[in-house]
């Protein structure tokens, strides 16, 4: 569907005014795919995909008739090495926002082996261990059969093969790696309409960050792209809440120096964790909460605690599976750039479109034409 800010960037495109319209294919993970019996929402005013993996550059253009309809037809070529799990895919003008320059939207982490995040607990940090052989083990009995209460493995480990487990899109999308947080690792309770960090500190953390948001505006939005894993299959199984907390601080010791707090709080009186798994939490930076003397130039660790609530108590039956976390620069205007196109992905079984590591993969975009 043709955006609103499309619309406009076309109209200037075509008397002279602007120097492209579409530029660049982007590609997200952020969506739920439909089915085919399903219909497409009003996208009209999207101004940016729910999650965005990557851009590529449109290489050609074409006009086709299909089935009795013109069309425009984009296409572009994905990159090579990466998975990725695909679930929605946007025009832009651009490759990014010129006037944004160094305070564009980006990908800030994507939870990699490379990247070196630590399990922390209340006297040591540890590199996290990575599994790659199947997480049910040899009992194969599809069940996560691990001790560990954090570890990395891969989005395509056979444990995320089951069918229950595609249904409601457990599979994290971005890249092909994931972080596994067991559903009782770190001791978050509710006070005040904020969450708490208990006696039970243990977290992740991420050393050496440098994060300044000091001049984007209040308005710009941090998301993220996470799974809510079961460690039994079996369908019924159903969390009540989910809590995570995304801390940007200064100092890795628990109740010392500045911070600011990306907070998570899920109920499944909100949510339908029974049909859906994958989520993208959106807050903007004026929403995080803040102690009093914060200032991003000073971030230096990046913390997460999280925790599934199941019948009362932080569970053990469930794992958050991090996926990725970006930061969105949607204050930043330019009347020449924007979202021009956006879909959902449509097809039969409403599920995500897999691009699998070291292969060659092109997409099309196509525009429907036609005159009122």
């Amino acid at each position: 569907m043709i955006t609103n800010i499309g619309k406009n960037i076309l109209a200037k495109y075509l008397i002279g005014q602007a120097p492209a319209y579409a530029s660049y294919i982007a590609i997200g993970c952020g969506a739920q795919p439909l089915a085919t019996n399903q219909n497409f929402g009003d996208y009209s005013a999207k101004q940016t995909l729910d999650f965005e993996m990557f851009r590529v550059p449109i290489t050609s253009r074409g006009y086709v008739n299909d089935s009795g309809v013109n069309k425009i037809v984009l296409t572009a070529e994905l990159p090579t090495d990466e998975r990725y799990e695909i679930s929605e895919v946007g025009v832009f003008s651009a490759g990014s926002n010129p006037s944004a320059g160094a305070y564009d939207s980006r990908s800030l982490f994507a939870f990699t082996v490379n990247e070196n995040w630590e399990y922390h607990t209340s006297d040591t940090a540890t590199a996290l261990p990575i599994i790659y052989e199947p997480l049910d083990g040899t009992l194969e009995d599809g069940n996560i059969n691990q001790t560990d209460l954090v570890f990395q493995t891969n989005s395509d480990n056979r444990l995320f093969t089951n069918t229950d487990r595609i249904e409601r899109y457990e599979r994290a999308r971005f890249f092909n790696n994931i972080v596994m947080m067991r559903g009782d690792t770190s001791d978050l309770t509710v006070v005040d309409n904020h969450l708490s960090i208990g006696t039970n500190t243990n977290h992740i953390h991420l050393l050496g960050t440098s994060l300044d948001f000091n001049k984007n505006a209040p308005t710009d939005q941090i998301k993220l792209a996470f799974s809510i894993i079961n460690k039994d299959p079996d369908p019924s199984i159903v969390p009540d809440e989910v809590r995570i907390l995304l801390e940007f601080a200064e100092s890795d010791t628990a109740g010392t120096g500045e911070w600011a707090r990306f907070e998570v709080v899920m109920s499944s009186d909100d949510y339908d964790f029974v049909n859906n798994r994958y989520y993208v939490i959106t807050k903007e930076l004026q929403e995080l909460y803040k102690s009093t003397g914060f200032t991003w130039n000073n971030v230096s660790i990046v913390k997460i605690y999280s925790n599934v609530i199941n019948n009362g108590s932080f569970s053990s039956d469930f794992y958050i599976g991090l996926d990725a976390i970006r930061f969105e620069n949607i204050s930043t205007t330019n009347p020449v750039y924007g979202l021009t196109g956006y879909t959902v992905l449509k097809n039969t079984n409403a599920e995500t479109i897999i691009k699998a590591a070291n292969t060659t993969n092109y997409l099309e975009f196509r525009f429907a034409m036609d005159v009122q």
